[in-house]
């Protein structure tokens, strides 16, 4: 997906190429209308289409992972985001990272009095200091290996700095002032895909596409329209690395056999 309000409806995002592959649509408003015909909301995205019944599954990226997690894609040992033996760890992260940080930046931006964003930074704050003692004392949220708590705080922590400090008047704390939680966001940020000729986790965020996109599409927030210079990928320290741990996928992440 591209974000091109000028040529999308609805939310910005259009197809590459110009049509969708799997739909035939231009842009995701085609197929929300696609699966609910006269369809008046903002289209949203991640979404997960359904071929056979052509419709959507869901919009809502936690679900989507969860979802994903379940599905048998291949035989034989894969990655598992949500082990058994954790769900009840991961659920307790997963609260805290969805209400208190991943929303709380947007109950910051979009707040409409004074007192309730005193109350999202309050909680806001609290969360990342709460994640960043969690993150001086081991590599990951869960623990030792990665999990579908780190995937779901992973986007917020890389959007903050180039967008949210500034936009979202998120700005009392950087995540670069955060030791541990900057170098866990290296770390994932350098997590190796199985195969190296496939998209690795770096190539899913282009900071520059990010910052554009906020600045430019949240009107409200930036009547200007103005794109603020960074921080930039090289300002971010991205390509430094994390010294966390070991990046052979045996010692990152758990395994389930199918």
């Amino acid at each position: 997906l591209m974000d091109d309000a000028e040529r999308a409806r609805r939310g910005g995002w259009v197809f590459p190429g110009g049509r969708d592959p799997v739909t035939g649509v231009p842009d995701l408003f085609g197929v929300y209308s696609k699966a609910s015909p006269g369809f008046k909301g903002r289209c949203t995205a991640p979404l997960l289409w359904d071929k056979k019944t052509s419709t959507i599954v869901s919009n809502e990226s936690a679900s989507i992972v969860r979802m994903l997690n379940q599905v048998n894609f291949t035989q034989g040992s894969v990655v598992d985001l949500y082990p058994s033996d954790l769900e009840g760890e991961i659920e307790r992260l997963n609260a805290l990272v969805y209400d208190k940080i991943n929303n709380g930046t947007y109950k910051s931006g979009f707040a409409t009095t004074q007192s309730a964003y005193d109350d999202a930074q309050k909680d806001l704050y609290a969360a990342l200091d709460e994640v960043e003692d969690i993150l001086s004392r081991q590599r990951f949220l869960a623990g030792d290996r990665f999990t579908e708590a780190d995937l779901l705080l992973f986007p917020t922590i890389m959007r903050f700095d180039s967008a949210y400090a500034v936009l979202f008047k998120c700005s009392r704390k950087r995540i670069a002032d955060y030791p541990a939680l900057s170098a866990w966001m290296r770390d994932v940020y350098h997590l190796p895909i199985h195969d190296p000729k496939e998209l690795q986790v770096c190539d899913t965020f282009h900071v520059d596409d990010a910052r554009r996109s906020y600045f430019q599409q949240l009107f409200p927030l930036n009547p200007s329209g103005i794109v603020p210079a960074g921080p930039t990928l090289a300002d971010l320290n991205l390509d430094e690395p994390a010294n966390r741990g070991s990046l052979l996928r045996e010692d990152v992440f758990f395994f389930k056999t199918i």
